[in-house]
Parts: C-alpha cells; structure tokens; sequence
C-alpha cells in the first residue's frame, strides 16, 4: 500500500470546475472527467496545501457531526492513484 498523501494537492492539470448546464461538481484532467457528490467537492477544494488533518477538521466544521478521517484518506489515496493529488510542498 502507498504512503498516505499527509500535505495534498492537486496534481498539474487537474482542476475542479461546476458545470452550470448539468449542474454537476466536477474534477477534470486531461483524460477524462470525475463528477463529485458533495463531500468531494469539499475534499478536492481544500487539496491546496493544507495538511490532511488540516483538511479533515474544516470538512468537520462544513459537516458538523460527521467523522471524515477514513473516507478522506480512501478517497485521495484513490485520486492519487489515479495521478490526480499529489504530495505538496510542506507549509510552515
């Protein structure tokens, strides 16, 4: 198994986008196109450098009594194996 993504980021080409004519949130990447459920419009839109505990505690505050953690860390290991989040730079 690969190590856990801890600081993610979208991978160069990828983007998030709404489509407004089929009102759908959508991950697009030169291969193709993801539609997104609401929490992973969430996920991918706090992919900008914060870490993932950083990015769990504001979906904690968006959802409240919802318990992320393992969902958020199936959900990028799956973009990451897919070469749509990546490992960012570290903040401090």
């Amino acid at each position: 198994m690969a190590q856990p993504i801890t600081t993610p980021v979208l991978a160069p080409g990828t983007r998030y986008r709404w489509d407004k004519v089929r009102s759908q949130h959508q991950l697009v990447f030169p291969e193709g196109m993801i539609v997104l459920n609401e929490p992973g419009r969430a996920i991918v839109q706090l992919c900008d450098g914060r870490t993932t505990d950083e990015l769990i505690a504001a979906l904690k505050e968006q959802f409240p009594g919802a318990e992320p953690d393992d969902d958020v860390h199936e959900f990028l290991g799956h973009l990451a194996q897919r070469g749509l989040v990546r490992e960012g730079a570290a903040r401090d």
